[in-house]
């Protein structure tokens, strides 16, 4: 099996979303109060209590890592999950709180141990992944909205089958083009010389 499901912290996440499931400090309390299965579980777990911690450890064996680490929860359990074969991971509850924890997530996607990985971060109203270099077939989101936002100057990138169609521009960071497009056609196209992100969103 190549993908698993990631809970980061306690959010509101659907009730039908299907396994496995990976928990990360208070998520993995979440998903053990939703019934889910969880199959691993990371985290130095300091948004629990003694009590809450009490009853995790009764469900799952916890290798607990230090608060004081030089890496964040997020970051230590996308790459063991992806050491571990999981290919296509869908992540929840990495968009909103605390904004710096927000942006390392979404700049995590294009961490180079994890680039070449299908990474989602979901929520209600975002879906953000990275598409790497190169040409991509897109297929139609439900969402509204599309937005490409570069991760490097001088990102040259072409849109076609979409609402705002774009040949060989020049994109640098801050540059809000390519923000807010729209689908056209069931399947539309991207080039792109430099990574980049991908946000379908809805208001």
């Amino acid at each position: 099996m190549t993908h698993i499901n990631v809970l980061l912290r306690q959010v509101a996440v659907n009730e039908v979303i299907k396994g496995p499931w990976a928990g990360v400090d208070a998520g993995v309390l979440q998903l053990l109060e939703m019934n889910k299965q969880v199959t691993y579980a990371y985290g130095d777990f300091d948004s629990v209590n003694a009590n809450e911690l009490k009853k995790i450890r009764k469900t799952i064996d916890l290798d607990i890592v230090p608060s004081e680490k030089d890496y964040t929860d997020s970051e230590l359990a996308l790459l063991d999950l992806r050491d571990k074969g999981y290919k296509n991971i869908d992540v929840y509850g990495a968009l909103g709180g605390r904004l710096d924890h927000e942006l390392i997530n979404i700049q995590l996607l294009n961490h180079p141990k994890l680039r070449d990985s299908s990474i989602h971060l979901r929520n209600d109203k975002n879906d953000i992944c990275l598409l790497t270099s190169g040409h991509h077939e897109l297929l139609a989101s439900q969402k509204q909205y599309v937005s490409f936002i570069p991760l490097y100057d001088e990102t040259l990138i072409s849109l076609e089958g979409f609402k705002y169609d774009i040949k060989d521009r020049y994109i640098n960071i801050g540059d809000s083009l390519t923000v807010s497009n729209e689908f056209t056609e069931k399947t539309a196209r991207l080039t792109t010389n430099q990574n980049i992100l991908m946000i379908n969103s809805t208001d």
